[in-house]
């Protein structure tokens, strides 16, 4: 009896461990595949998620700069200025700082606005003083002959820009307390018979837009930077480390210094990802200064002259977000012991959680899908919506505006739509929908947009149209299409279509009226008959 016991003890031994070895091993690899699966997601997604902030975040920078490029090119050719040159009185000049008074208070981002002549001495100045822009009396105006933003504009051309290093602000030859980060754009200023007369000065208070890099981070886990051309943190999380540059006794705070083998890759190239041990860094350089646009190296004091001048290429920052290894480490030790914890449980529980998590996951990610495509598409037609289609006619605007294209936009309304649905049912009326979209999709090119408005609306966005004959004659051949009898279940389906054309910029430029121009267009053709096609009028 013991031996027979014995042995069932042993067989039921050697099969416990043929199913260890088995279970164990399928759950080793797929826990090895698990760990690498959600460590490369986790990567990806990060990546990703940093490249396209930065890009985001660079392209809105941008756009700030050409604002207050704007604003200064206005300045110099202010009419109240021009007047000023010519008649150099009172009124002129009162009238001249009312003008900057309505900029400080409109833009609320500047710190003074000047206009200094040739000799260097200010004549007109206001200051954005709290938030109450006050114009400075004739006797506290001063001469800056000698500061090295005058000496550097007043030596340019007519429609050339000076951009300043951003730095701290300096007075009376010390740096300012609290410290106020400052950016000095100027042009010089032509009278009317195009002489020289002095410069426009716009004094910009950068802690706007380095706020801005702040408070635009991923996540905690992120942090943003901003560096100059030799690489000194501009911006930082640690307050003491930001401008070392400025201050004898912080030479060495630099990123440049903190991490050389990192500043030394990221000058490479203008853009991209690196991974090193100290974590990973996704950079981007930022060229504020555009053709035709000088800078210079900037002085301490700010009485010297420049050490260095600057062109479009040389003058740069790097904004930089950085997630440090500790952080990347973390998450991989996180991960171990999230797996290494599921592992002491049971096999099967392991093996079924699993499985629950893959379809939880999956299912996750097809009713995502489902969300977008409820959110997006007509659920009919498949088309895109209403909602997607304005957003795409919004977009394709903004690419016309920058890159000077045309593009056409068509509203279509089917003519006899109502008819089939009356006689042959509404289930026909929904065959002869999906039967339309498609029909519309094959007279189209695949960089077009075609989507349902509703009911029996359908409107259509032809891109980067050459002549105008292009979009009549694809309005043309949408309504020969339409006019094709259609094979439903319920039997054949003759129908027609009205469609109104129009061109952007040709006959209206705002999103609003261009839509309301093809409706209209839409409904002439419809009075003259129907089934034509009509071309929206030039005329307002």
């Amino acid at each position: 009896m013991q031996k027979r016991l014995g042995q069932a003890t042993q067989k039921a031994l050697n099969l416990f461990f043929i199913l260890f070895l088995v279970i164990g091993s399928l759950i080793s690899v797929s826990s090895a595949w698990f760990y690498r699966a959600e460590l490369n997601t986790f990567f990806s997604e990060i990546k990703t998620q940093e490249k396209n902030a930065l890009s985001h975040q660079h392209n809105d920078i941008t756009e700030r700069f050409n604002d207050i490029i704007g604003d200064l090119i206005f300045l110099s050719r202010q009419n109240e200025l021009l007047t000023y040159l010519d008649l150099k009185n009172i009124k002129t000049k009162r009238d001249i700082q009312k003008e900057y008074i309505a900029m400080l208070l409109a833009k609320k981002t500047y710190d003074q606005i000047r206009y200094i002549d040739n000799n260097g001495m200010e004549c007109v100045r206001v200051n954005f003083t709290n938030g109450n822009p006050e114009a400075v009396p004739t006797e506290k105006l001063q001469n800056k002959a000698k500061r090295y933003y005058f000496t550097d504009t007043i030596r340019l051309g007519r429609k050339e820009i000076f951009v300043s290093p951003l730095d701290l602000n300096i007075e009376h030859g010390k740096i300012e307390e609290p410290l106020k980060p400052m950016l000095r754009f100027g042009t010089p200023v032509f009278n009317k018979n195009g002489e020289k007369h002095g410069i426009v000065l716009l004094n910009y208070l950068a802690k706007n837009f380095l706020d801005y890099i702040r408070e635009k981070k991923i996540g905690e886990p992120s942090e943003n930077m901003l560096l100059n051309t030799e690489g000194y943190w501009l911006l930082n999380s640690i307050k003491k480390k930001e401008w070392g540059f400025m201050f004898d006794n912080k030479d060495r705070l630099s990123f440049a210094v903190d991490y050389p083998e990192e500043w030394r890759m990221i000058r490479k190239q203008k853009s991209g990802q690196i991974n090193t041990g100290n974590g990973l860094f996704t950079f981007i350089t930022i060229y504020p200064l555009q053709e035709g646009h000088r800078s210079n190296s900037g002085s301490s004091p700010s009485y010297k002259p420049s050490v260095k001048k600057s062109n479009s290429s040389e003058y740069f920052w790097v904004l930089v977000s950085h997630i440090p290894f500790e952080v990347m480490k973390s998450y991989k030790r996180e991960l171990l012991k999230k797996i290494f914890a599921i592992g002491a449980g049971s096999f099967l529980l392991i093996s079924f959680g699993s499985w629950q998590l893959a379809f939880a996951i999956t299912k996750h990610r097809i009713y995502q899908a489902q969300l977008i495509e409820l959110a997006y598409y007509d659920s009919l037609t498949r088309l895109p919506n209403r909602k997607f289609f304005f957003d795409r006619l919004k977009k394709e605007i903004s690419h016309a505006h920058r890159h000077g294209r045309r593009f056409g936009l068509l509203y279509v309304d089917l003519d006899g739509f109502k008819k089939i649905n009356d006689t042959m049912g509404h289930d026909a009326g929904d065959e002869l929908l999906i039967k339309v979209g498609s029909a519309l999709e094959k007279t189209l090119r695949k960089e077009d947009t075609v989507g349902r408005l509703g009911g029996d609306e359908f409107a259509v966005i032809l891109s980067e149209i050459k002549v105008p004959e292009d979009v009549k004659q694809v309005g043309e051949k949408i309504v020969l299409a339409m006019g094709q009898p259609f094979r439903l279940k319920a039997g054949i389906a003759q129908i027609g279509a009205s469609v109104g054309a129009v061109i952007f910029p040709d006959h209206e430029i705002s999103m609003e009226r261009l839509i309301k121009r093809a409706d209209s267009a839409m409904y002439r053709a419809k009075a003259a008959g129907k089934s034509t096609c009509i071309m929206a009028s030039t005329d307002a």
